[in-house]
């Protein structure tokens, strides 16, 4: 009996402990601080081909610290979040993360080349940049999604120590999130609009969540 609620104790313990994980070298982490699930997408300049790839969706529970790719290495990136429909009252609400430059997304998991053009079945939303390598190297950086905007924090020596997003921050704000409908926004400015038939997800399509790989979630295309 006692052993047992030791167990129990320490595995608490433990999921409680789970979100304040740390990204290590390289790894773009997120961080959903908002009370809803929240779905994450990134864009970033592929140097050999001098154009952007965006990729989406990496689900985030409430909570939770997840890797959006572990093999990914780049200097600086953008990324778009957006949340899980949900209700206020009789209202249903969604809100998103994003007001810089735009790329090229859909509603169900995607990888999208040349990703500041929309091809077929893809529409153009807002990204925030994230803060850039010093020295060129990958970035090390964990971002941190709440209802009043964005934490980025770059940890160890030679990087900006954080940066922070949104209503209420600190001098670099530059970002709240805004709340709307379910059909993403071209543009991230705050506003609240009503959803009246929205499932949950991104677009409503009610996505599952991301495969898993690494020490995250790969948010790579679904077939």
């Amino acid at each position: 009996m006692r052993s047992g609620l030791i167990s129990a104790v320490l595995a608490s313990f433990i999921l409680l402990a789970a979100p304040c994980a740390r990204a290590q070298t390289g790894e773009i982490s997120f961080c959903n601080e908002f009370p809803h699930k929240i779905f994450v997408a990134i864009a970033y300049l592929q140097t050999d081909v001098n154009n952007y790839l965006s990729r989406g969706w990496l689900e985030v529970e409430t909570g939770k610290c997840y890797v959006f790719d572990t093999a990914i290495r780049v200097p600086t990136f953008y990324y778009r979040a957006e949340s899980e429909t949900y209700r206020e009252g009789k209202r249903k609400f969604k809100m998103n993360w994003g007001d810089e430059k735009q790329f090229a997304v859909r509603d169900a998991n995607f990888q999208s080349y040349n990703a500041e053009k929309a091809y077929s079945g893809m529409h153009m939303v807002s990204f925030s940049k994230a803060p850039e390598s010093r020295d060129g190297g990958p970035i090390t950086v964990i971002v941190t999604l709440t209802e009043k905007g964005t934490t980025t924090v770059v940890p160890g020596p030679g990087e900006p120590a954080a940066q922070t997003n949104g209503a209420g921050a600190a001098p670099q704000a530059n970002s709240a999130p805004a709340q709307q409908a379910v059909a993403p926004s071209p543009s991230g400015s705050p506003g609240a609009i009503e959803d009246k038939d929205a499932a949950s997800g991104p677009g409503g399509d009610n996505i599952p969540a991301a495969d898993n790989a690494g020490n995250g979630r790969d948010s790579g295309p679904r077939q």
